[in-house]
């Protein structure tokens, strides 16, 4: 009974109160923010690099996942197997993910094991292994990975949008690349691509939990600052998407379908007012519109959601469904339907008002956990919303009129503009 109190107290001030960080510098010069907690035993830290898979070499496209994916498979002091032994031993967690623009990596270390758990990140981030079996043995999961996606047909959807709709070839690649070109990648070239990641200059950190100011930065500069300081990587602006519909004829009795059009940058000072609309339209769950129309009334989808996805230098509107292969062309219809009709009459002022509210309750969802907080410390940082953004949120959000919300939705949703790729099987055939 008392330890579940304790994380009822725990939750509670979390949830009333807004993230009081502090922004420090190491003394080699290394910034981050910080959140002090001790009321568990436990540190969290989440942290990126600029890159991702736009730095995969041409027709080696999986380079940067494989890279990600190796860096928990040994160091020059530890095999794989004592590496994760050495892990486990001392409460330690790190892995490593890779995205479109960035990699992302993940630290969590019980506070009575600081030194080990810093220890081996620090082996992680300087000196990782990269043994030529441990390779193989990789991108043999990777390769068995990629034949499972090959008959998921969300999956094939997503895919095949991704290919299609971004026209600048870096950001339609996949992300585990292909059977092919995994076979190319050697290991001077995952050894490439650490190198062309790790670099101090675009390295992104938020660290909570229960750990001293003078202990966090002693162990940020231990684990990361010997690191090399490079020029940053040149941001890709994307200047055009397709447009459209795809058919993919797949024997399969439901279809998935994946849409999406041009977005808007996070940084925008509209973004806001888009995330609204956008939950009024699709990304308010049960309560927003194209669920309640395609869903509830017409019974064609099992779910149907829209979401907005932000880019580095640009934003996207993206959305998916699926449906029985003979409602799709009257779903199609009606998501076009919905598109227009927000565009053209944008939304209502209650729809507007519990929107603002949703997006006023819900960011304490954010203040659950040391990891959690880390990684949003991280994410404000990445995207430069500036050290003001957890005290300013809430009034931004009041300060957003209907008329505003209004006058984005009209600029922003675009029916000519959106893409659809639709996998699965024609009626009749």
């Amino acid at each position: 009974m008392r330890f579940l109190c304790f994380v009822f107290i725990t939750f509670f001030c979390i949830n009333i109160h807004a993230i009081d960080f502090k922004e420090l510098e190491t003394e080699k010069g290394i910034k981050f923010w910080f959140v002090q907690d001790n009321t568990i035993p436990l540190v969290s830290m989440s942290f990126s690099f600029d890159g991702g898979m736009v730095l995969d070499p041409t027709n080696k496209e999986g380079t940067t996942n494989l890279m990600t994916s190796l860096l928990d498979e040994g160091t020059q002091n530890f095999s794989s197997l004592e590496y994760k032994l050495a892990l486990k031993e001392s409460g330690t967690k790190i892995f490593f993910t890779t995205d479109r623009e960035k990699i992302d990596g993940t630290f969590q270390v019980v506070s009575s094991q600081l030194q080990r758990g810093f220890w081996l990140l620090q082996e992680t981030v300087n000196v990782p292994l990269f043994n030529q079996k441990e390779i193989s043995k990789v991108k043999k999961q990777i390769e068995a990975s990629i034949k499972i996606d090959a008959s998921n047909v969300p999956t094939i959807a997503s895919d095949i949008f991704n290919g299609e709709f971004f026209l600048d070839e870096k950001f339609s690649r996949k992300k585990k690349g292909t059977l092919n070109s995994l076979k190319k990648i050697s290991r001077k070239d995952i050894k490439d691509s650490f190198r062309d990641h790790f670099n101090l200059n675009t390295l992104v950190i938020g660290v909570s939990g229960d750990i001293s100011e003078v202990n966090v930065k002693k162990y940020i500069d231990y684990v990361f600052g010997d690191l090399p300081r490079k020029k940053n990587i040149k941001k890709t602006s994307l200047e055009n998407f397709k447009k459209g519909k795809k058919f993919i004829d797949y024997d399969t009795p439901q279809s998935s379908v994946v849409f999406g059009q041009r977005g808007l940058k996070r940084q925008d000072d509209n973004y806001f007012a888009a995330r609204i609309a956008n939950y009024i339209l699709g990304g308010g769950s049960f309560q927003s519109r194209l669920y309640k129309e395609i869903r509830e009334k017409n019974g064609l989808v099992y779910s149907i959601r829209s979401y907005l996805l932000p880019l580095k230098n640009d934003g996207l509107v993206l959305g998916f469904f699926q449906t029985r292969n003979e409602n799709v062309d009257e779903t199609l219809r009606k998501v076009i339907e919905e598109w227009d009709k927000v565009s053209k009459k944008g939304v209502t002022k209650k729809e507007f008002k519990d929107a603002k509210t949703f997006f006023k309750g819900s960011f304490s969802r954010n203040f659950t956990n040391t990891l959690s907080i880390a990684s949003l410390l991280k994410v404000v940082q990445y995207y430069e919303l500036g050290n003001d953004y957890f005290s300013s949120r809430d009034k931004m959000i009041d300060k957003i009129s209907l008329k505003q919300v209004n006058k984005v939705a009209g600029e922003l949703f675009n029916s000519d503009s959106l893409f659809f790729v639709i996998v699965g099987k024609k009626p009749g055939e």
